[in-house]
């Protein structure tokens, strides 16, 4: 429900003001086709016997597919350059054949942090919050495209109204339907204001959360073949979930780490763009 609210608060007022460009309109149609894929996960675990919803490797896949092919038709689209993309402080890296899978690495990535991030009250919304902000403000002051940060803009102002009943305890969900759909969007701003890597230092948290996952799951299942027993690095994964586990509670937890981000944002605002 709450990711319904979201899309519906943040992609009305981008149809109304924000002319569509090609950018705009495959923010749009990646935004939704997300939120689709996460409507079908949420409607298969909610009403049928599956309750896991979709298999994560038949997610990925699909969102790989997608975003493999949406990167492909923007290439043929853009113009010279658009294989290039900012590192820091005007520091410039051409991937040349290699950046349509490394963008679409960068959406998928992001959706699937975002959904991995989404498991406390407040805590994916704030961190979607400052990540749209900066991303919006570095659109504004490189002037990549005024549309872009209107179309961030339009999300922060959609997410706060989210918030405002999402904090703990929460009374509406973003679910898969907005987590998925929110970190795609993410995702494909940094791609077409070409500061994917810059996105990984304002989206920390994300980044944190999902190599916490990735490194439970890998240390689990090499010490069960080596031992005959899988052993853990935190006390439950994703990290958030092992802040709880030692005792924090859910306010401290999402405040500190939104303190975390805002830090790592503005530094990087003031540092490496």
């Amino acid at each position: 429900m709450g990711g319904i609210i979201i899309l519906i608060s943040s992609l009305l007022p981008i149809l109304l003001w924000a002319q569509l460009t090609l950018e705009i309109l495959l923010l749009i149609l990646i935004t939704l086709f997300f939120a689709l894929l996460g409507f079908i996960d949420d409607y298969l675990k909610l009403k049928t016997n599956h309750y896991r919803g979709l298999s994560a490797k038949t997610k990925i896949l699909i969102q790989f597919i997608v975003t493999l092919v949406s990167m492909s038709i923007l290439k043929l689209y853009s113009a010279e350059g658009f294989t290039k993309t900012s590192l820091f402080k005007g520091v410039i890296i051409d991937f040349g054949y290699l950046y349509v899978p490394f963008a679409a690495f960068v959406i998928v990535g992001s959706a699937n942090a975002v959904n991995l991030t989404d498991g406390l009250d407040g805590l994916a919304a704030t961190q979607v919050i400052t990540s749209f902000a900066f991303l919006g403000l570095i659109a504004y002051i490189t002037q990549a495209d005024m549309n872009i940060t209107l179309f961030c803009i339009a999300f922060i102002g959609a997410i706060l109204s989210f918030l405002w009943f999402n904090t703990h305890p929460a009374k509406i969900f973003m679910g898969d339907v907005g987590s998925l759909s929110v970190g795609a969007a993410l995702g494909l701003t940094s791609v077409l204001i070409k500061r994917e890597m810059l996105f990984a230092v304002i989206g920390i948290i994300f980044v944190i959360e999902t190599l916490s996952v990735i490194i439970q799951i890998s240390y689990f299942k090499y010490t069960k073949f080596k031992y005959g027993e899988g052993k853990r690095v935190f006390l439950m994964a994703p990290i958030h979930h092992h802040f709880e586990k030692k005792g924090w509670s859910e306010n401290v937890i999402v405040m500190k780490l939104w303190i975390i981000s805002i830090i790592c944002s503005v530094f990087t605002i003031t540092f490496l763009l």
